[in-house]
């Protein structure tokens, strides 16, 4: 049986039972026993006389419970490591062809060109990529580039016909946008988005499973140790990544645990065989991802009210009522945890309402739903989702990145000042969690904690003084709260006998400093099962 003892002068363990610690004995990846220097020496003593131990001291810094992601695609993230990167960093539409086309000579013709992350609001074009801008780069190569928010792209004329899109094409949920003249622009929305992604190549199992390893690394640098991989089947091959996930897993090169959830499509596959919270202590299959809406900054969310600038509309829906209704009402009836996808109050409403309906006919609240983003979520319907057993994951970072946006575009400043609203929560008694939905936002806790803590957007303005949150509840929404989303707070989440060894060293005691250094604060180490997987050069 291996055994360590991992010595650091403060550890703050989330654990009211045990508030602080100095060290902390692991065997065979779990912890043990932790305490003072003092106890735990004595402790080990026994042990000591009839095996080694080792010792491994953490220097400076303090030790924290490993972050858990509740949301976020990192099998999606891993295939795109090698794709363009369109984010409004790259300065400019032109910047950004640029660096498509540069791609594009690179690539062997008939090959994909694929770019990620173009954010039209926040490059100073401010519009819409078209197909003829993409035509324009190649019209030997299929290109498609995927929005920020995931709910929409655009396509060329030669990809467009490798998808059997044309100016007909109807798609329930989706558009294929055509202009004035009825031509096809090369933009597609929500689920005509969503089919396209059925039609890239696949990736080969061996290079999926190269994919991930290198993508949980990235989430390692970040200081998480478990992770809710959202939907899969969308936008990658669900058996695929599933049997990557395990095979990383029995050759012991799974640095991370993860909590998979699938597509309906995808989790019908897996229903038959009874696999639901199925697994092991690295891969878990999860429960359902549902989606109901788009996104607010594409317009495409499910509002109550009209969006500011565009009186007379307010998105919608992108199923009916009665079909939210009746897949609620079969997953939960089932017993399966469902996650559903939410931005606009609308779309919040629409999920809440069914859960209520379904909850009447298998009256558990135990299950664990989830709403994912919930953006717009009234105290009111916090109230609701409590009396549900509906915990919410904020993407909280939105305050920051597209605050000024939503302020002067998508929903007006009254609405923004509870956007994402952390700080009723907390007031409610009602538990959450956060996230940045990577690869919509590149991997962080920190920095999402900041943003929950400070609500500052990227101008400056301070949005929802009231949604504030102390650095002790980011943290919880980031380790206690979070295990729950994975019915994980038996094993993780804390800092406890009989735990995971799931660890992350930071620089700075988050408690103790100034809230507007959050964010500068450094992963030092993060540690999972008892062994470092990654470590700050």
């Amino acid at each position: 049986m291996s055994k360590k003892i991992f010595y650091c002068n403060k550890i703050n363990t989330l654990n009211p039972e045990c508030p602080h610690a100095q060290a902390i004995l692991v065997s065979d990846g779990r912890i043990e026993f932790l305490g003072t220097k003092q106890e735990v020496s004595d402790y080990a003593a026994s042990y000591k006389k009839f095996q080694k131990i080792d010792e491994i001291d953490l220097g400076d810094g303090v030790l924290y419970p490993g972050f858990i992601d509740t949301h976020s695609h990192l099998s999606i993230y891993s295939n795109l490591l090698d794709k363009v990167y369109c984010a409004p960093s790259c300065g400019s539409i032109p910047a950004i062809l640029q660096k498509l086309k540069e791609k594009a000579e690179q690539t062997p013709e008939g090959e994909w060109v694929i770019g990620y992350s173009f954010d039209d609001t926040g490059l100073p074009d401010g519009r819409h990529l078209n197909k003829h801008e993409l035509n324009a780069i190649s019209t030997k190569h299929p290109i498609l580039v995927s929005h920020i928010s995931s709910h929409m792209g655009y396509a060329n004329d030669l990809a467009l016909e490798k998808f059997s899109f044309n100016a007909q094409t109807k798609i329930p949920g989706g558009e294929v946008v055509v202009d004035e003249q009825g031509q096809t622009t090369g933009f597609l929305l929500e689920t005509a988005y969503f089919e396209c992604l059925n039609h890239l190549p696949a990736v080969s199992p061996e290079q999926q499973t190269a994919n991930i390893k290198k993508a949980v690394h990235e989430y390692n640098k970040q200081g998480f140790t478990t992770v809710q991989d959202g939907g899969l089947g969308f936008g990658c091959n669900a058996q695929i990544v599933t049997q990557s996930y395990l095979e990383l897993e029995r050759e012991k090169q799974l640095n991370t645990r993860v909590y998979l959830q699938y597509v309906p499509d995808a989790y019908e596959n897996l229903a038959s065989f009874g696999l639901h919270n199925f697994g092991n202590d690295h891969v878990t299959i999860g429960g359902l991802k549902y989606f109901t809406d788009g996104s607010i900054q594409g317009f495409t969310g499910a509002l109550l009210k009209d969006y500011y600038t565009r009186p007379g509309y307010k998105g919608k829906l992108l199923y009916p009522q009665e079909e939210i209704d009746a897949v609620i009402e079969k997953y939960h009836c089932m017993n399966v945890q469902i996650a559903v996808h939410t931005n606009g109050d609308a779309a919040s409403e629409a999920v809440i309402s069914a859960f209520e309906k379904a909850l009447k006919k298998n009256p558990r609240t135990d299950l664990r739903h989830m709403l994912v983003h919930a953006q717009m979520v009234s105290d009111s319907q916090l109230e609701r989702m409590k009396a549900c057993g509906i915990i919410p994951t904020f993407f909280v970072k939105h305050v920051e990145v597209w605050g000024d946006r939503h302020a002067k575009i998508f929903i007006g400043p009254e609405r923004m000042n509870r956007f994402d609203p952390c700080g009723s929560a907390v007031r409610l008694g009602l538990p959450f969690a956060l996230h940045v939905d990577t690869p919509v936002l590149p991997v962080t806790a920190l920095e999402s904690m900041h943003v929950a803590v400070n609500r500052t957007s990227s101008g400056g303005v301070v949005y929802g003084e009231d949604q504030k949150i102390t650095p002790r509840q980011a943290l919880e929404a980031y380790t206690v709260n979070a295990a729950l989303c994975c019915g994980g707070e038996h094993n993780r989440g804390c800092l406890k006998p009989g735990y995971f060894a799931d660890f992350v060293l930071l620089s700075a005691d988050l408690e103790k400093i100034p809230s507007a250094e959050i964010k500068n604060t450094q992963v030092l180490k993060t540690i999972c099962g008892g062994e470092i997987v990654y470590e700050k050069n």
